[in-house]
């Protein structure tokens, strides 16, 4: 054993599977060495386009994040705005709005209101009315007396029938 070359206790499989890798890789490249380079170039190939389109779409999205900001403050402005003309709006129609203006539909008001008190009270009225007529309605009638038989005297014809006598006879 030589001095110069330095020992270490190393797992064994990782070196294995780097020179199953390397097999892999002389075989290969001994049977067709063209292959591999194609196989490379193409994959360059694609590794370019699939960056030249992050590029590109990185590009498109920073041009649309820079308009961003300004978008933002013209919709600020404009929401300002709307809430400014909603507030003088709302105060024009507070000023407008006083007492005198609003006399003539108080006074419309309580019209109505008096109209309605004096209709309830007659249909109150009419209500009554009706019950009192069902009351009768539902009582039973009398029903109309019968003449009582008149008792005749003795020796009268009992054929003639009362109803037939003639006033004054008995």
């Amino acid at each position: 054993m030589n001095e110069d070359e330095e020992y270490e206790i190393v797992p064994v499989s990782p070196l294995r599977q780097l020179e199953k890798r390397m097999d892999k890789i002389e075989t290969f490249s001994a049977n067709d060495p063209k292959s591999i380079l194609k196989d490379i170039v193409d994959i360059i190939r694609m590794n370019q386009t699939i960056v030249d389109e992050l590029v590109r779409s990185n590009d498109s999205l920073k041009l649309e994040l820079s308009k961003l900001p300004a978008k933002i403050d013209e919709m600020t402005s404009q929401l300002k705005e709307l809430v400014m003309f909603i507030k003088s709006s709302g105060e024009e129609e507070i000023v407008s709005m006083n007492r005198e203006s609003m006399k003539p539909i108080v006074d419309k008001l309580d019209e109505l209101v008096k109209t309605n008190r004096v209709m309830t009270d007659r249909n109150d009225s009419v209500v009554e009315l009706l019950d009192e007529i069902s009351k009768r309605l539902k009582k039973p009638t009398l029903q109309p007396r019968l003449p009582r038989p008149v008792l005749q005297p003795a020796g009268a014809n009992p054929m003639m029938r009362p109803a037939m006598r003639r006033p004054g006879q008995l």
